[in-house]
């Protein structure tokens, strides 16, 4: 993180025991406020502050502008609604909650993780499942969180101070930043809630209780998207095909084997089969979705599909939702350029770069990052989605990097998806859709997630609403090798045994021969699985 390099002089205001401060960041500039022109008054419940008047430059310089606070005690937490207004299009509204003791922010399994000398910056929805921050100090807990129906960008900001009255102790910044779509020089900020020493489980309980009321996020038993049949899957395998490289993992044939060898020790309607780089090279090839001549073609693919059919098996192919070949997608000037994702102010999304050719350059131009909202990208994605679900008489599909978000000033990421899975769950009413990662805005249409414990834990609270199963990152058990996805290789180490997450077991050229006895544990795990969740 980066900071000013003097002490910006923010009036601290008293609340009960907070010390509070405020920003208003515009598109041009920072500004904090005038105490000269700040008032404070106390009500039953607790205080209204309303400023007329702007500072910048560390109060050497007035602005015109305000802000209206209104700071509402509940028990011992406080509510905050706030509003802004401005000279200049506003970017974002803070609150700094400051003059707290050395801190450690919880992660998302409520373990403490300490606080570098350089700060610690949490995103949400990027970073963070819910706009929900947990603070460990010496003395308790701080929870802090924020009530937006709209899934915007919230940012955490956890340090210690540097100059003024407070150097050495520490803030944490609550940052609001509206759609970007609707930026303007006035701006009402969704509720945050501070509140010190809670009870974790009933803060974070209050924040889903808002969310399954403004937000459509649903319990796991309530979920009408998750159709029966998938219901039923107590294994997923993951089939890895072809890598960015063009190195074939496993050809449709290899696939059928696998396949076939998993579904004669488990029923077949157990069984869910993720095709990774189905359609030819993993990453180059999306946005042009077909089966790749290199792996059987056409008639072995739909050999595929109907053996596994004729089992009782669920093939699900990878389609990535936020990424397209710039390079060699065919029509990729009439869907592309239009839909590229983009920061506020507008500068390109690239994205992670992954260093597919391991030049060690991570120079990835070809790898377009495009926006779900945008309705050309969304009428071609879905356009060749449904072309293959019809094509083969398929019924499920897995999303690659739904999760990816930026606050996009054209279209809206989140309103983009939910379109999507709109649009083909209406073409096809009993399709599963399966997705890579999420977040609560995403987690009401993505019933099922792949995740990995690495970087991507699962809250224990997350299985409320829905069941994940092992990322293509966390390897098969022949070599370590993690397939298509571009790390290369990881320890092999299955999930725990959880009722939200279903078993899963990846395969490789030679998985089968190499490790058959991980696969057959793998199967074991499925049937121990179906006879304690899938009883009913």
């Amino acid at each position: 993180m980066q900071f000013h390099s003097f002490d910006t002089r923010d009036p601290l205001f008293e609340f009960g025991p907070w010390r509070l401060s405020f920003q208003v960041i515009t598109l041009e500039n920072t500004y904090g406020l005038n105490l000269e022109r700040t008032t404070i008054t106390p009500g039953g419940d607790g205080w209204r502050l309303v400023c007329t008047e702007l500072s910048w430059a560390g109060q050497q310089r007035r602005a015109p502008g305000g802000l209206v606070a209104t700071i509402r005690r509940e028990g011992d937490a406080l509510r905050l609604s706030i509003m802004a207004d401005a000279a200049a299009t506003i970017r974002c509204v803070k609150v700094l909650v400051r003059d707290l003791p050395s801190l450690r922010a919880l992660d998302l399994l409520d373990r403490p993780e300490p606080v570098p000398n350089t700060g610690t910056l949490l995103r949400y929805p990027n970073h963070l499942r819910l706009p929900l921050l947990f603070v460990e100090h010496d003395g308790g807990v701080i929870g802090m969180r924020c009530e937006d129906a709209q899934g915007r960008a919230k940012r955490f900001a956890i340090y210690a101070e540097r100059f003024g009255p407070l150097a050495g102790r520490c803030a944490v910044e609550l940052i609001f930043e509206d759609d970007a779509r609707f930026f303007a020089s006035h701006v009402e900020a969704p509720d945050w809630v501070i509140s010190p020493a809670p009870d974790l489980d009933a803060f974070r309980a209050a924040q889903l209780a808002f969310t399954e009321a403004q937000m459509g996020l649903v319990p796991w038993e309530q979920r009408i998207d998750m159709p029966g049949w998938a219901r039923r899957i107590s294994l997923v395998m993951t089939i890895h095909c072809m890598h960015w490289t063009g190195y074939t993992f496993n050809t449709y044939n290899d696939a059928r084997a696998v396949l076939r060898y998993v579904t004669d020790r488990l029923p077949g309607e157990q069984v869910l089969a993720l095709l990774a780089g189905w359609e030819g090279r993993y990453y180059w090839q999306y946005s042009d979705y077909r089966p790749e001549p290199l792996l059987g073609g056409a008639d072995s693919f739909a050999q595929l599909a109907g053996e596994a059919r004729d089992r009782g098996a669920h093939l699900m192919p990878f389609f990535g939702v936020t990424s397209a070949n710039a390079w060699t997608t065919p029509g990729f000037e009439r869907f592309g350029p239009v839909s590229h994702m983009k920061s506020p102010t507008r500068t390109t999304y690239v994205g992670n770069r992954p260093d597919w050719d391991i030049s060690r350059g991570r120079d990835t131009t070809w790898q377009a990052w495009l926006n779900i909202g945008a309705p050309a990208w969304r009428a071609e994605l879905s356009r060749q989605i449904l072309a293959t679900l019809d094509g083969y008489d398929l019924d499920a599909v897995f999303l690659d990097c739904p999760e990816v978000w930026t606050n996009d000033p054209d279209y809206n990421l989140r309103e983009g998806l939910h379109a999507l899975v709109h649009d083909l769950r209406a073409a096809h009413p009993g399709l599963l859709v399966a997705g890579e990662d999420w977040w609560d805005g995403i987690l009401d249409v993505l019933p099922l997630c792949q995740t990995t414990r690495k970087w991507r834990p699962v809250p224990a609270w997350a299985g409320r609403y829905g069941r994940f199963f092992e990322h293509i990152a966390d390897s098969e058990p022949g070599r370590g090798s993690t397939g298509v996805f571009e790390s290369g290789f990881a320890p092999y180490e299955p999930l725990p045994s959880e009722p939200y997450y279903i078993p899963t077991i990846a395969f490789v050229d030679g998985t089968l021969a190499v490790a058959p006895d991980a696969v057959d544990a793998a199967i074991e795990r499925a049937r121990r699985y179906a006879e304690r969740n899938l009883a009913s």
